[in-house]
């Protein structure tokens, strides 16, 4: 399923960037194209399966919008403050 590789592939990013700042993603910012084929909702939907029972289920996500370009981008990722700086 195209859904289940997506995901995959999201987490495998997280995960990558995590190991590479050493430091916990605390929210994900993702941009949607208005005109592709991932609404919102629908997104939503799939990520809280894919996510559910692992250490990302608690992973705040903020979805925005664009009219054009890519169907998904992640287009910020906020790390835990160092040491509660």
């Amino acid at each position: 399923m195209h859904d289940t590789h997506l995901f995959k592939s999201i987490i495998s990013y997280l995960e990558s960037q995590e190991n590479k700042t050493s430091r916990k993603i605390k929210k994900v910012h993702i941009c949607l194209s208005e005109f592709g084929s991932l609404k919102r909702d629908h997104f939503l939907e799939h990520y809280s399966q894919a996510v559910c029972g692992t250490r990302w289920e608690s992973l705040e996500v903020v979805i925005s919008t664009i009219p054009f370009g890519s169907e998904l981008e992640i287009t910020g990722l906020e790390f835990e403050r160092i040491n509660g700086g």
